[in-house]
């Protein structure tokens, strides 16, 4: 029994000696095989990490292919902005130039067409007529009675309807006012064209740089050189330089459009005054008699012909103004339009000059 028990006993801890021998065998297998595998895994993760750094290295090598700017397309963008910023200054300056000859209108209503039909005034101009008259046929080298009615008449039109010293300060705000208009157009319409061509700001700025100008300042009669960065950089500076160039042209357009004047409305007005001149000449020499009947048949006279003439010459003073309006706007050579027009074209001449040279 005893040795049965011992020999059971010894295989039972040879069982578990195989147990035992067999099972660290395995877990040194699971090792080893897990070992090669975390190898494995840990190589092929150098080699894919060194072609990810490579390629890495290689697409940063490789500069990307940036389009050529187009600068021809970008000069045509220019003129289009400048079209845009005349077209908007003119749209403005016509609008303030209808509501400012709107005002004379009426004061012609309610000033001038009054005092010139009056009965009293048609009086004086008659008596200051036949004066004048008289002086003329004496001493040749005088104004005739037209001439110096139409003087005076166009004097009295000047203080009761244009008011020069007004009219002076409402063009000068009308001017202010536009050319900011169109510097504030301009500004908005150049900061889009970088944008829309990809163009750089370094390439932007420069060529700003290379277009250069000269702003006429017609009141001090001076020129200054400008680039159209510098114009449109200040929007109050650049709109103070365009309006001194536009000041003293629509100066010399006022005296253009007074001695253009005298052919059209003054003449009409002259022309009436001169039959009157004729009626109190006539009368003269029928004596003191007479002169009742003249003063008489005046009197019909007046309301006749205040009634024919008065729309007559209110469409031809309202011809006058239209005039007037046209010549301070459009003049080619006077007109509040003419500075913008000219330095547009200056712009796009010097434009295409610049984008011709080549660019980074």
């Amino acid at each position: 029994m005893t040795k049965g028990k011992l020999q059971k006993t010894a295989e039972n801890l040879e069982f578990t000696r195989r147990i035992l021998t067999n099972g660290i065998w395995v877990i040194l297998l699971v090792i080893i095989l897990a070992a090669i595998g975390w190898y494995l895994v840990q190589k092929n993760l150098a080699v894919e990490l060194k072609e990810d750094s490579r390629a890495a290295e290689e697409s940063s090598s490789v500069k990307p292919v940036v389009p050529a700017i187009n600068w021809g397309e970008v000069d045509t963008a220019l003129a289009g902005v400048l079209q845009d910023a005349r077209e908007e200054a003119r749209q403005y300056a016509e609008a303030e130039l209808d509501i400012w000859i709107a005002s004379l209108m009426e004061r012609i209503d309610e000033s001038f067409l009054d005092w010139y039909f009056s009965y009293w005034t048609q009086q004086m101009l008659g008596l200051k007529g036949l004066y004048q008259y008289g002086v003329h046929y004496v001493i040749q080298k005088q104004p005739t009675a037209s001439e110096k009615l139409t003087e005076e008449i166009q004097e009295e039109f000047l203080q009761r309807v244009l008011r020069p010293q007004i009219a002076q300060r409402v063009l000068e705000r009308i001017i202010n006012e536009t050319a900011t208009r169109y510097i504030l157009v301009l500004k908005v319409g150049l900061n889009e064209i970088p944008q829309t061509y990809s163009i750089s700001r370094a390439d932007w700025q420069s060529y700003l740089e290379d277009i250069a100008i000269t702003t006429k300042d017609s009141e001090a009669a001076r020129q200054t050189p400008l680039t159209l960065k510098a114009l449109t950089v200040s929007t109050t500076g650049g709109a103070l330089l365009l309006a001194g160039s536009i000041k003293g042209l629509v100066t010399q357009a006022g005296s253009k459009v007074l001695t253009k004047s005298s052919g059209k409305v003054a003449s009409s007005m002259a022309a009436k005054t001169g039959g009157k001149v004729v009626a109190k000449a006539g009368g003269k020499f029928f004596g003191t008699i007479a002169g009742f009947g003249v003063l008489i048949w005046d009197i019909w006279d007046h309301d006749a012909t205040e009634r024919e003439n008065r729309p007559f010459l209110r469409n031809s003073l309202a011809e006058y103004l239209g005039e007037l309006k046209s010549i301070l706007l459009d003049d080619p050579e006077y007109g509040i339009m003419a500075t913008f027009s000219s330095m547009e074209h200056e712009i796009v001449e010097k434009s295409h000059g610049s984008s011709a040279s080549p660019r980074p």
